[in-house]
């Protein structure tokens, strides 16, 4: 084998893989940018509300996750899962009640990790948003955007 043949197959390998991985690959580029909207969300919202009173920091967090979810769903439906479900109305449904779902979810696990068992904050917010990221992405696969039959 030539070296063009073996640049060839690589290649070919990495598209196989891509290919392959496609759905997993843009659930993450997605999940990426859902972040940075919910970000951006609460920058925007911190400038206008202050985070140290109470009610002003449960008002950003709330619009941050909303606009998120505002923007997470259709990346979701078009991109990720390429849904053709005729049903929109129902689909977000769906989507937002599995998202809020998840939400309390998250919110009870950090609350037994850091409160029930002392582990550091830090590493339980990153092992319970890897749990939550892969809930999200089952509900999604399994309730929200699955093919139904017609």
């Amino acid at each position: 084998m030539n070296n063009g043949q073996s640049v060839a197959s690589a290649v070919y390998q990495i598209k196989s893989l891509i290919l392959k991985y496609r759905e997993f690959i843009v659930y993450g580029i997605v999940g990426v940018l859902t972040t940075a909207v919910s970000w951006l969300a609460a920058f925007i919202l911190k400038l206008f509300l202050n985070d140290q009173i109470a009610w002003q920091n449960v008002v950003i967090n709330t619009l941050s996750w909303a606009a998120a979810i505002a923007f997470a769903y259709p990346a979701n439906r078009k991109y990720v899962f390429e849904s053709k479900n005729q049903n929109v109305f129902r689909e977000c449904i769906e989507f937002v009640g599995s998202r809020i779902t998840t939400g309390v979810m998250e919110v009870a696990m950090m609350s037994l990790t850091v409160n029930v068992m002392k582990l550091d904050f830090w590493i339980s917010k990153l092992l319970v948003s890897v749990i939550v990221i892969v809930a999200n992405y089952v509900l999604s696969k399994l309730v929200v955007f699955k093919i139904r039959e017609k």
